[in-house]
């Protein structure tokens, strides 16, 4: 007798649905894509982002026109996760001295490793500014066509 190509329910969690397909994304976390609210439970573990789905399944309880009682304890244990999910990603977020210190030293990394880019790109800004006053000193219109009939001029081929 030919043996069943399809895998076993309970390894389905290994890799493959219950049908025997394989997932189509790695399950790093039994927990992930399901509601955090323990009284819900509901899985968005089949939506191509199941992260963004929580996110929408926790703000419809928000919104006024949800189909529970505003009072109903359901509702108010999703909006209470709500609010603590959002206050986890806000605490997680950089602050703006740390993304300006972030900026700082990609663009370190960057001027390092394209030297030649850098000084090239140096000398442009700067004849655009000298083909600005160029312009402006002659009584000319300093458009951006005319500036760069200009920076190519002196550029050279």
């Amino acid at each position: 007798m030919a043996t069943s190509k399809l895998a076993d329910p309970s390894d389905a969690s290994l890799g493959h649905t219950k049908g025997g397909n394989p997932h189509k994304r790695p399950l790093s976390d039994q927990k992930e894509g399901t509601c955090p609210v323990k009284s819900c439970r509901h899985s968005f573990r089949h939506r191509p982002n199941p992260q963004q789905a929580i996110w929408q399944h926790l703000a419809y309880y928000l919104n006024p026109m949800c189909a529970e009682s505003p009072a109903s304890p359901f509702r108010a244990a999703h909006i209470e996760m709500h609010e603590k999910m959002k206050a986890e990603s806000a605490s997680k977020r950089l602050s703006a001295s740390e993304q300006k210190e972030r900026q700082k030293e990609s663009k370190k990394k960057w001027v390092e490793k394209n030297k030649e880019k850098r000084a090239l790109s140096l000398k442009k800004s700067n004849i655009r500014k000298k083909a600005k006053r160029e312009l402006n000193r002659k009584g000319g219109t300093a458009t951006e066509a005319a500036i760069e009939e200009l920076v190519g001029k002196w550029l050279g081929p």
